[in-house]
């Protein structure tokens, strides 16, 4: 059910097995997967629609890069999904390992610790198949690929048909659910812990119409995002004075975007070669897809960079026009400590002292987009394709000056120690025994990749974690077949 906490007639008090924290996709698919075995309360800021009294609880300082903290993210039932484009990329093989060239990199696990997820998040995300393979869409497109040859090599971009609005899809089976409390307009304000600091044992609620409440939970999962997770986390320090998780000052560092690097100027000589590069195509079936190229494996290790996609694409005015496409360069951010969330001194309307947001980049983010950029433009240049308007030695001279892509990631990152990261391969906050976070804020390095499509196989992961948890009989899926065939509630239209 959905509940207004609100409403005086709507209690804020009570035990629960499940309390998840934020209504965005990582804390639906969590909700509804786990639903079948235990008592869940759902715990959301904001309600259906949207309101500014609640959007200003998200404003903060953005005091390094600027960073629009309010129009990046959105609280409410759907969460940032509201103002999801609908990208969904892999993240590379060599994504989740170390390298050497790359500081702080590295997952705990494989990419074969998320693969059995793909295809239960393909159909969630209304995908079809789990199938990123550009040559196969190519050749089922009826089109050619303009670079192919093992150093520089096509990827794809897709899109769910109709893409996945979380919100709305999910609205009707939470408000019909008898298995799930979801209640909204509740802001969590506080976590408190047990005399020895090992468990939480109570989550404090506030809403902006003056009502208190708290809620008893067996376990925790705070699924707020990049930036409201490390800051609630930083915020509950009534037993903890540096916040809870934070014993190695990690809480709010490494926070990571992917930057967008315009290739300027940039002239297309041969446009009609890259047709569904800047404009969507559409396989059979109708699923949508975009093209983009990036450097292999081999390649980005030789040069000593970071994973990146070049792709062609139109500003909205240029859109009106069909002017010839601009290339730009949608950057992996290397993990920097000193990029990272705190807390300012100035407060919410809640009491909650508000985020300030230090985004920086490093030597390695820009040498990676100006080697990355030579290489992809030599190639470009050799076949004609395209041509640049300055020598590509050029490149250093000009001031890289980024965009942001709305991806908050890295702030909470995943470690097998505290000494390295806040959250346990299973994210499970180090040294607490019932506290998880499920967020891009786990993600220890971000790939060039959209972030959605990762998330939600580790949130499926994550659930499969838990009911184990709560099942101790339960053995976590291995297999596709196995995870494909569990039954759990179906999405109206899945």
């Amino acid at each position: 059910m959905l509940l207004d906490a609100r409403n005086p007639d709507v209690t804020l008090e009570g035990s629960v097995d499940l309390a998840i924290v934020g209504a965005g996709p990582a804390g639906l698919v969590l909700a509804r997967e786990l639903a079948d075995i235990v008592s869940v309360t759902l715990i959301e800021s904001g309600g259906i629609f949207p309101n500014s009294r609640v959007d200003a609880l998200q404003h903060g300082e953005s005091i390094g890069l600027d960073y629009p903290l309010t129009e990046t993210r959105a609280r409410g039932f759907g969460g940032s999904s509201s103002r999801w484009a609908g990208y969904c990329a892999l993240f590379d093989r060599h994504d989740f390992i170390e390298r050497p060239w790359v500081d702080n990199s590295g997952w705990p696990f494989g990419v074969e610790a998320l693969e059995p997820y793909y295809p239960r998040v393909a159909k969630f995300l209304n995908l079809g198949e789990a199938t990123f393979d550009a040559p196969s869409i190519a050749e089922k497109a009826g089109i050619p690929l303009p670079i192919d040859n093992h150093h520089v090599i096509p990827t794809v971009w897709r899109f769910g048909t109709p893409i996945q609005r979380f919100g709305k899809s999910l609205l009707k089976e939470f408000y019909s659910s008898t298995a799930i409390t979801a209640l909204t307009h509740a802001t969590v304000v506080d976590i408190l812990l047990d005399p020895e600091r090992h468990t939480v044992t109570e989550l404090v609620l506030r809403t902006l119409n003056g009502r208190t409440g708290s809620i008893r939970p067996k376990i925790v999962v705070l699924a707020c995002g990049g930036l409201e997770t490390p800051r609630l986390l930083l915020n509950a320090n009534s037993q903890i004075s540096e916040g809870l998780g934070n014993g190695s000052d990690l809480v709010g560092r490494y926070f990571m975007e992917h930057p967008h690097f315009n290739i300027a100027p940039f002239e297309l000589l041969q446009p009609d070669i890259f047709t569904h590069w800047a404009d969507r195509g559409r396989v059979k079936g109708g699923l949508e897809y975009l093209s983009c190229l990036g450097l292999s494996a081999e390649v980005q290790e030789a040069l000593g960079v970071l994973n990146a996609r070049l792709h062609l694409y139109r500003t909205p005015s240029m859109a009106e026009t069909m002017e010839t496409p601009r290339a730009g360069l949608f950057m992996e951010q290397a993990p920097n400590p000193a990029s990272r969330v705190t807390l300012s001194q100035h407060r919410d309307t809640l009491g909650m002292r508000r985020l300030r947001l230090n985004w920086q980049l490093n030597e390695l983010d820009r040498q990676s987009f100006v080697k990355t950029a030579r290489v992809i433009s030599a190639e470009f240049e050799k076949k004609h394709y395209a041509r640049l308007a300055y020598a590509l030695q050029d490149y250093p001279r000009f001031s890289l000056i980024p965009l942001h892509s709305n991806h908050q990631l890295g702030t909470t990152r995943m470690a097998k120690s505290s000494s390295h990261g806040v959250v346990d391969p299973n994210c499970r906050v180090h040294d607490i025994s019932n506290l998880y976070i499920a967020s891009g804020s786990v993600f220890p390095t971000v790939s060039w990749a959209n972030p959605t499509f990762t998330l939600m196989a580790l949130s499926y992961r994550l659930a499969e974690q838990l009911r184990a948890k709560f099942q101790p009989s339960h053995i976590p899926s291995k297999s596709k077949t196995d995870i494909i065939s569990k039954h759990h509630h179906q999405q109206a239209g899945e």
